[in-house]
């Protein structure tokens, strides 16, 4: 009786550790390359560095086009600072764990981010 109960609890544990994380989009982008783009024609000296990020409580769905999110809210910060760029070069992304306050008394829970950094130029 008593391996047959182990036995179960095994199972249930194992199957619980097999479970696959859930598959979403992380974003969809106009242009995108982890290579030096030839012709890529910018004034360097006016890049300015902007960072965006998307974040999630940890135990909750996260939402679609998080990568995307991020990016577009790093390209925001820098045209609400008035840079009049439109395209990220040199860009880092980072997935970190944050505390953020929470709803229950203000209390810290962890969250999942996705973080955008890059310097914000403007094609010429």
């Amino acid at each position: 009786m008593n391996k047959g109960i182990i036995a179960v609890a095994m199972s249930s544990i194992l199957v619980g550790c097999a479970a696959q994380t859930p598959e979403y989009r992380l974003g969809q982008f106009t242009a995108a390359s982890s290579f030096n783009v030839r012709n890529l024609d910018y004034d360097s000296t006016s890049a300015t560095r902007v960072k965006g990020e998307d974040c999630h409580q940890v135990g909750q769905p996260p939402n679609d086009s998080r990568l995307q999110r991020a990016m577009d809210q790093a390209i925001q910060n820098g045209q609400d600072q008035g840079i009049t760029g439109d395209l990220l070069v040199n860009v880092r992304i980072d997935q970190v764990q944050k505390n953020k306050p929470g709803n229950f008394f203000g209390l810290p829970t962890p969250h999942n981010c996705i973080e955008v950094e890059g310097e914000l130029v403007t094609l010429r």
